[in-house]
């Protein structure tokens, strides 16, 4: 008897991990066909764009003007530091061999945020040069993780005079390339690790990553998975807030500038953080009630009840002395 064929089994062959993009990220909706209003605001924006330089001439020919008057009447010409003084304190730290303060900027986030959400990203990191630049002693800043041609480096490219900046800038490659992993430590609110003080060679990675929560915890676990050490800022240690403690990536680095200059945790945060999460040094609410008189806890609406018995049983006492009194009589 011929045997009869047996029928290959097919093995379903594992699916590969699904990748977290912008596309499949909840929170987000597919894109709409544009209305006539948004191609307005379209064509608005580039024609703003290509005047942008003409107005740079204008607004630079104006601040000549300004110093050419002062100048006349005998003013300063200037409350702060030179352009020429800071680009020399900003060379100086950078040639030494230990700056007090080493920080990358994670940028690899190019395909995980909107258009509006780049444009904030690359201004902060504006904001984080200038904080930078204007800063005594500044430290040793990088930008890694930029995608050459990308989102991010169009953006970066909108802002004139941006490839002169005193930045260290790394196309192509992220912080794990540039970087020894024994020597970086990536700052996320969700490790179990306080970050105690700025400790020398050691490079702060700051997540570059404007996504109003929808990747929540993303930095951490791309952290956690590549093996890098990872560390929290001590905010809840040192002060009460109303509000999360999330802060822009700008405030991260503010923050390690000031305690890296010699400033106490306590005040940098104070100094640093939004006025609307209300954050008040730790233990000032205790010291406050130390120094208040210790009052009954039960005022007000228990107080003016007391007093209405006590009317009460003194108008009862009076009415019954009466009626013992016409009794006697």
């Amino acid at each position: 008897m011929e045997c009869a064929e047996e029928t290959p089994v097919e093995v379903e062959s594992p699916l590969p991990p699904t990748v977290l993009t912008l596309s499949n990220c909840p929170g987000t909706t597919p894109g709409t066909p544009q209305s006539k209003n948004q191609l307005k605001k379209q064509r608005r924006l580039a024609e703003y764009a290509e005047l942008r330089k003409l107005r740079r001439e204008k607004e630079r020919e104006r601040k000549k003007q300004k110093r050419r008057e002062a100048k006349e009447l005998g003013l300063p010409l200037r409350s702060g530091p030179s352009r020429k003084e800071l680009k020399a304190r900003q060379i100086s730290a950078g040639d030494s061999s230990q700056p007090a303060l080493s920080v990358a900027i994670d940028l690899d986030y190019d395909d995980l945020m909107q258009e509006r959400d780049i444009a904030k990203c690359v201004k902060q990191c504006l904001r984080i040069y200038t904080i930078n630049r204007r800063c005594p002693h500044p430290g040793k800043l990088h930008f890694t993780g930029i995608r050459r041609n990308g989102h991010i480096h169009e953006s970066f490219k909108k802002n004139d005079g941006w490839e002169n900046w005193h930045v260290e800038y790394h196309f192509d490659r992220t912080h794990r390339e540039v970087f020894e992993k024994a020597q970086l430590v990536y700052l996320t609110c969700e490790s179990e690790q306080v970050l105690e003080k700025i400790q020398p060679g050691v490079t702060y990675v700051i997540g570059g990553l404007v996504d109003h929560n929808h990747f929540k915890g993303l930095c951490h676990t791309r952290a956690t998975e590549a093996g890098l050490s990872t560390a929290r800022l001590p905010l809840s240690e040192h002060v009460d807030m109303k509000t999360r403690s999330v802060l822009s990536t700008y405030h991260v680095f503010e923050l390690l500038t000031k305690v890296a200059a010699g400033q106490d945790w306590t005040a940098a945060i104070l100094d640093t953080i939004p006025m609307r999460k209300g954050a008040k040094a730790k233990g000032s609410n205790q010291a406050k009630e130390d120094q208040e008189p210790e009052q009954p806890l039960e005022q007000g609406e228990a107080s003016r009840e007391l007093e209405k018995l006590k009317q009460t049983e003194a108008r009862a006492s009076s009415a019954s002395e009466s009626e013992s009194q016409s009794q006697d009589s």
